[in-house]
This record gives structure tokens, sequence and C-alpha cells, in this order.
């Protein structure tokens, strides 16, 4: 609870800090707690998939798609948070403009 109200904290508009700054604290937080150096972090952050151990990896259900470069983008929902709270479902191929291209940058960092 006292990490995710961190987590909270780094995220409100006007904090010196972000998510990822939180994550990186609490990565070299449970190295100190195991007493190992924090020169390690970056091993630390690529052992679990280098090893085939990550949970994230071993029920990962990401496969390789038929979708190549520059063909028609298959259409799906998307759920935009409004600033009010409410939750508006929309197609994604609606947001498109017929002028402009569509780009989708998708991804995790955690």
């Amino acid at each position: 609870l006292e990490v995710q109200k961190r987590f909270e904290e780094a995220e409100r508009s006007g904090s010196k800090t972000d998510w990822i700054d939180v994550a990186t604290q609490v990565q070299l937080e449970v190295l100190r707690e195991f007493n190992v150096a924090e020169s390690s972090l970056q091993a630390y952050r690529c052992a679990a998939n280098k090893h085939g151990i990550s949970l994230y990896v071993k029920y990962n259900r990401a496969r390789e798609g038929s979708l190549k470069v520059g063909a028609p983008s298959p259409d799906v929902s998307l759920i935009s948070l409004m600033d009010d709270g409410t939750t508006r479902l929309q197609s994604l191929l609606d947001t498109q403009q017929a002028d402009r291209p569509l780009v989708i940058v998708a991804g995790s960092l955690s």
C-alpha cells in the first residue's frame, strides 16, 4: 500500500517525479534489502527475461501477427477516460483523420 501511494503521488500533476522514478527507487530498495550491489540494477531488470522465468514472459499471450507495414489498420474499441471520470467507448478508425496517416505507438515499460 505504501508503494502504491508513492506511485500515485508521482503521477499527480506538478510532482517532481514520475512513476518510473518510483519503480527505480523500489527496485533499488529490493537490491539493498538483499545486500545486492546497486550497480546490479540493470542485470536485475533483465534477469527474469534472460532466464525465461518472468511471469510476464511465461504467460505472455502475444504472438506474431499478420499485420504488415502499410496494411490497413484493424478496427478496435478504445476507451477514453474523460476529465470528469467517465469513460467513452469509440472506434479506433473513427479517430482517424482522412487527410492524415494513423500512427499507433504501443508498448509497456514496467
